[in-house]
């Protein structure tokens, strides 16, 4: 797809999520133009982003295996190589030491993430991060691949381990917490402009933030509040997060 014809990017969105509502959501997505990379939870969830993709060329499937699908995987980590050559984009994956059901999952995860890192590092895949409790551990597997064609997804950690990810080169998006959490116009702050991208996370992490439940179009709301705090237009902003994509899926 060409990236011109899209206005809006949203850099991480979970369309599974919206369930009874995905028409709805399709519908947001083509009528505001926005190219919306579709991160999978597990192979089922892949497979409806595909689903979804052919009703609208502003989805884009990701393939992955979040952290707390892991355990669901562990012993068959080849079967995974067909589609993770298949995506263009590798996420969600990651590790997850905060909201996982706890320290006795953390095996199996490191499996299947060290797994799937190695084979997209291998075909030089753009992959999408989950952090959460882990930022150390992921950087230090980034840094021992020097491998920075990576989006950091929501970054919540602290300001030191960020800056090593700005310093290795990574990507990162600012979330519908911005202006709720003091953490994150710090790290908005911190993050190079031309290293920045903007997600919604599905339609529930609004909700988290403030009890609303969010269709796609609220990325507008959330690039709005970024031009106001960086003292940008639209338009500069909107050139700059698509700037930002060509450079990372180019690299």
């Amino acid at each position: 797809m060409n990236i011109l014809s899209s206005m809006y990017i949203d850099a991480h969105s979970h369309l599974d999520f919206y369930g009874k509502n995905i028409e709805r959501a399709i519908k947001d997505i083509n009528n505001n133009q926005i190219l919306t990379l579709a991160m999978s939870m597990d192979i089922e969830s892949y497979n409806k982003n595909k689903v979804y993709a052919k009703k609208s060329k502003y989805i884009k499937p990701c393939f992955g295996i979040h952290p707390w699908k892991a355990h669901e995987f562990k012993n068959r980590l080849t079967t995974l190589i067909p589609y993770i050559e298949e995506s263009e984009i590798i996420g969600e994956i990651g590790l997850d030491f905060i909201w996982s059901e706890g320290s006795h999952t953390y095996t199996k995860q490191r499996e299947v993430f060290y797994f799937i890192l190695e084979e997209s590092v291998k075909r030089n895949k753009v992959i999408n991060l989950h952090t959460k409790g882990a930022e150390d551990e992921i950087y230090n597997a980034l840094k021992k691949y020097d491998y920075s064609k990576a989006i950091i997804h929501w970054y919540s950690g602290d300001l030191k381990t960020l800056d090593k990810y700005i310093n290795l080169g990574c990507y990162f998006t600012i979330s519908v917490d911005l202006g709720y959490s003091d953490i994150t116009n710090k790290i908005l702050d911190r993050i190079p402009m031309e290293r920045l991208l903007v997600e919604t996370d599905g339609p529930e992490a609004l909700e988290w933030v403030n009890g609303e439940y969010a269709y796609p179009s609220i990325i507008k709301d959330l690039v709005k509040k970024i031009c106001n705090y960086k003292s940008l237009s639209l338009h500069e902003l909107n050139k700059l997060i698509e700037d930002n994509y060509n450079s990372i899926m180019s690299l």
